[in-house]
């Protein structure tokens, strides 16, 4: 009686046994030789290039930086000196000299901004058209920037040159404050995108 209690004891011991092995090398073959299991973690998918044009961009915006990549890098400056010296004209295209040497066109679209937007000439700067208005007489000396006619009727520009004008003196012997000008601030002449390259055989002569 007693060997057929050992054996029936032995053989529910060997099948815990059996069991507790066989769940042993599940686990390994599954987990590894760790008490966390990250093989069982479901595998993040991801792109090989993660910075892939999303399928939403449409063809205009490629059109857009196309056509941003296709202008010119030139000194605020000389961008209204050479607007100036072409005869300061509205809709008519005028030829530049880009930082690099290459030959550009510019209308007044490209110049208008110099007069009109904020922090383009230094960090926080307020833009020419602040104080040089009609409504604000006295504080901008009697100048106003707000309108290509405006521009047109002073003699900020000079007398078909350029150089010598008021304006030139301005952007090129003062400095811009909040306040205004003055002589002891540092010029300013920061480097923009305007305009467009041209070909040399089709560049207008620059004057």
């Amino acid at each position: 009686m007693n060997d057929v209690r050992k054996m029936v004891f032995g053989g529910i011991l060997g099948l815990f046994l059996f069991v507790g092995l066989m769940l042993s090398v599940v686990y390994v073959s599954s987990c590894g030789l760790t008490l966390t299991c990250h093989r069982a973690a479901p595998n993040v998918d991801r792109t090989p290039i993660p910075t892939l044009i999303p399928r939403s961009h449409s063809e205009s915006q490629v059109e857009v930086s196309m056509e941003e990549f296709n202008k010119c890098q030139v000194a605020a400056g000389d961008l209204i000196g050479a607007w100036a010296s072409a005869g300061a004209p509205e809709t008519e295209a005028f030829p530049f000299k880009d930082a690099k040497g290459q030959t550009c066109e510019g209308t007044y679209e490209d110049v208008q901004p110099l007069f009109v937007e904020n922090s383009l000439w230094y960090s926080g700067a307020l833009g020419c058209v602040s104080c040089h208005n009609a409504d604000l007489a006295e504080r901008s000396a009697g100048l106003d920037l707000t309108t290509y006619a405006a521009i047109s009727n002073s003699d900020i520009l000079g007398k078909g040159t350029w150089e010598g004008s008021k304006l030139q003196k301005i952007l090129t012997a003062q400095g811009l404050v909040p306040a205004g000008h003055s002589a002891d601030a540092p010029v300013n002449n920061p480097i923009l995108y305007a305009g467009s390259q041209v070909a040399e055989a089709e560049a207008t002569p620059t004057p």
